[in-house]
């Protein structure tokens, strides 16, 4: 009669550690599955490509030393906000973006061809605002 007592409360112990990885392996899926969820979702606004842009435009110039830029005021009806200076390599790789709110010119300070355009903030996304100049920094 042990024998046979011991022979269930072993079996018993087995299921229960059964259990008991099978549930910490379901919890591991669980959490495993909820912290990928923000990977793969994906929101209506981030799915639809934003159509609208701006009705403005700023024309941009080169200053007399080649490697300044001076710009304009904004041109058009449409409300845009954090006007931003982009400088870019000649690979197209941005090198620097700054606040261009109260700046109408700007020199760039590495040497070098680079290409400068603005762009707005306006429904959601930046958007170019400007016509591209190339600047030759010496």
């Amino acid at each position: 009669m042990t024998t046979n007592t011991n022979s269930t409360i072993n079996r018993r112990w087995i299921l229960f550690l059964i259990g008991v990885l099978v549930s910490c392996f379901l919890i591991s899926i669980c959490i495993g599955v909820i912290g990928l969820v923000p990977y793969f979702n994906i929101s209506d606004s981030n799915a639809s490509p934003i159509h609208e842009v701006p009705d403005v435009t700023i024309k941009l110039r080169v200053d007399n030393d080649g490697c300044g830029v001076i710009r304009g005021e904004i041109q058009g009806d449409t409300e845009v906000s954090s006007l931003t200076w982009v400088i870019q390599d000649e690979d197209g790789y941005s090198v620097l973006e700054r606040n261009a709110e109260n700046e109408y010119q700007y020199s760039y300070f590495v040497s070098g061809t680079y290409t400068v355009h603005i762009k707005a903030w306006y429904a959601g996304a930046y958007h170019p605002i400007s016509d591209l100049v190339t600047i030759d920094c010496k």
